[in-house]
């Protein structure tokens, strides 16, 4: 008969937490979420922002939207 003992189990469920977290904070893609703009407002303090990540999906089918109207107004189609 097979006993288990609880207590490792338990041990060895954090300690995979924990090295699936520290890996996955090594594998995720890098995202700035905050960032300091080099001008100032009107109290003469930096200007804190939030930085969203682009989409490089979205950023390709905008350019290639906009390589497919330039070539159509090249070709006289539009």
């Amino acid at each position: 008969m097979i006993r288990f003992d609880s207590e490792k189990i338990f041990i060895g469920f954090r300690l995979g937490f924990l090295i699936g977290a520290v890996v996955a904070l090594f594998k995720a893609p890098r995202i700035r979420l905050f960032g300091w703009r080099s001008e100032t407002n009107e109290t003469g303090h930096g200007v804190f922002e939030i930085v969203t990540a682009k989409d490089p999906i979205t950023e390709s089918i905008a350019e290639g939207k906009e390589a497919a109207k330039r070539r159509r107004q090249e070709l006289g189609l539009s």
